[in-house]
């Protein structure tokens, strides 16, 4: 009979739970390392990308940038991002200075993204879509955002913040000096608050012009060709362009005169007069002070040449004082030249036409007394015109001889003296009365009959009306011959 064994399981059951852990272990080992190599990867890469940042995008001085420049924003880091924009603008005056704060209403409109979220770029525009910029304005721009930040303990917002203050080119500004005078050879200059490039004018009334600038660029000289004196011009100044590009701020007029034309008002002797003593020395008086008194020795002409000098009896009169006087019976002329190289006044006007002083002057008068004769002759050029009897000094008080010349001259005087033979007298009212020298005159003596012989105390005396005749012939200074 068959025996029966049955049969009964390995023992297995002691070893299931023994791989039931490795299993266990080796699974959580493996998530392990899958999630370490997870996050150092994602850590990795976050660390390669750029630091989260805000960038504007102007001149590294931060100084001067045209009104057409975008002021643009590069945003950087992930999840980087704009949410503020602020612009403030400040008006300049021409020297640069603010004058007049205004908040600009302005928003950042994005270019470009990148290709992580939050990296782009874009530019500041103003919220009505007008230009951004204008000129003759300083600028402060402030930017904020903010971008993600990531650490082992996760993620959190971080604040970033930007700014710039720049500024936008000065206009240039015409300045130019109030009630100028401009002489001929000089120019009219226009300055400028910043160097230009050019400038549109017109002059009133119309003239010819020729213009330069100085090595700086910021002054513009206008000079006539055309000149006229005494004239009144205007200058419209319509444009200007500065080395920047930015054109004049506003429309300028600037007004100069020409100086008044240098004229002869006065002068000693008067032109036209005759009978002048050649020892005169001319004096020319002049419509305004002369800048340039030495320049008389080539402006002003004598006729006939004479020796002598000019000298300056004020700043606008002159005198040319002879060595030995001019020449009897002679046409003395003195001429100003005219013309901008002549003189000129201290405004820097000239004689447009000559200035001309032109006299006579006198015959060379003499008188001879001949004591032997008992005459006057009166000559001119050495010849006689005029003859009359005379009375000169009896014995004890003769007319001495010798040369001599009219001091001065009275129309009446009284005389008083003690004759040779001891009588005094006292004689009032003795008229035409011509001193030549000490007591000894000639006059007239209406007391007197006889004439031809010596019958004065010294002195030469003739009848009235011709004692009047030979003082009005006779100036100062005539030279007298007595003789025997």
């Amino acid at each position: 009979m068959a025996q029966r064994y049955s049969l009964e399981p390995a023992p297995a059951v002691s070893v299931a739970p023994l791989l039931s852990r490795s299993l266990l272990i080796g699974l959580a080992s493996g998530f392990a390392v899958l999630l370490a190599v997870y996050l150092g990867a994602g850590i990795a890469f976050l660390r390669a990308l750029p630091a989260p940042s805000i960038e504007l995008r102007l001149p590294a001085d931060a100084g001067t940038v045209a009104i057409d420049m975008p002021i643009a924003l590069e945003t950087l880091g992930l999840g980087t991002r704009v949410e503020d924009v602020r612009l403030t603008e400040y008006a300049l005056d021409s020297e640069g200075r603010p004058t007049e704060q205004l908040d600009v209403p302005v928003r950042y409109q994005s270019t470009q993204e990148g290709q992580i979220p939050g990296e782009g770029s874009g530019v500041v525009v103003r919220t009505d879509g007008s230009p951004l910029l204008r000129y003759d304005t300083r600028y402060e721009l402030v930017v904020r955002g903010v971008a993600n930040q990531w650490s082992w303990t996760g993620q959190r917002m971080a604040p970033l913040a930007s700014a710039a203050v720049f500024s936008t080119p000065l206009s240039p500004v015409a300045d130019f000096p109030e009630h100028a005078v401009v002489p001929f050879d000089e120019a009219f200059a226009v300055g400028f608050n910043v160097p230009i490039t050019s400038m549109d004018f017109t002059v009133r009334p119309e003239a010819k012009t020729r213009t330069w600038q100085n090595p700086e660029r910021d002054i513009y000289y206008i000079q006539l060709v055309d000149f006229e004196q005494a004239t009144e011009y205007s200058i419209d100044i319509t444009g200007a362009q500065g080395v920047s590009g930015a054109p004049l701020r506003a429309p300028a007029v600037a007004t100069f005169t020409t100086p008044p034309a240098l004229k002869l008002v006065d002068m000693t002797p008067h032109s036209g007069e005759r009978d002048v003593a050649p020892g005169t020395d001319p004096i020319l008086t002049f419509s305004a002070p002369v800048g340039n008194p030495d320049a008389a020795v080539e402006a002003i002409r004598v006729e006939p040449p004479t020796d002598g000098h000019f000298q300056w009896l004020a700043a606008n009169k002159v005198q040319f004082v002879t060595e030995k006087g001019f020449p009897y019976s002679s046409d003395i002329q003195l001429t100003v030249e005219p013309g901008p190289d002549g003189l000129r006044s201290t405004d820097g006007g000239y004689f447009e036409e000559p200035g001309v002083v032109a006299f006579h002057t006198r015959v060379r008068k003499s008188i001879d007394v001949n004591l032997s004769r008992q005459s006057v002759t009166l000559l001119e050029d050495g010849v006689a015109v005029y003859t009359t009897a005379a009375s000169t000094g009896v014995r004890g008080a003769e007319t001495p001889t010798g040369s001599y010349s009219v001091q001065y001259k009275m129309t009446k005087t009284r005389m008083r003296g003690v004759n040779p033979d001891g009588h005094q007298y006292d004689i009032p009212d003795v008229p035409w009365v011509m001193a030549m020298f000490g007591d000894y005159t000639f006059h007239g003596a209406p007391w007197r009959q006889a004439w031809g012989v010596p019958l004065s105390n010294g002195c030469v005396s003739m009848p009235t009306a011709n004692a009047k005749y030979v003082y009005d012939w006779t100036p100062v200074g005539t030279p007298v011959s007595i003789h025997y």
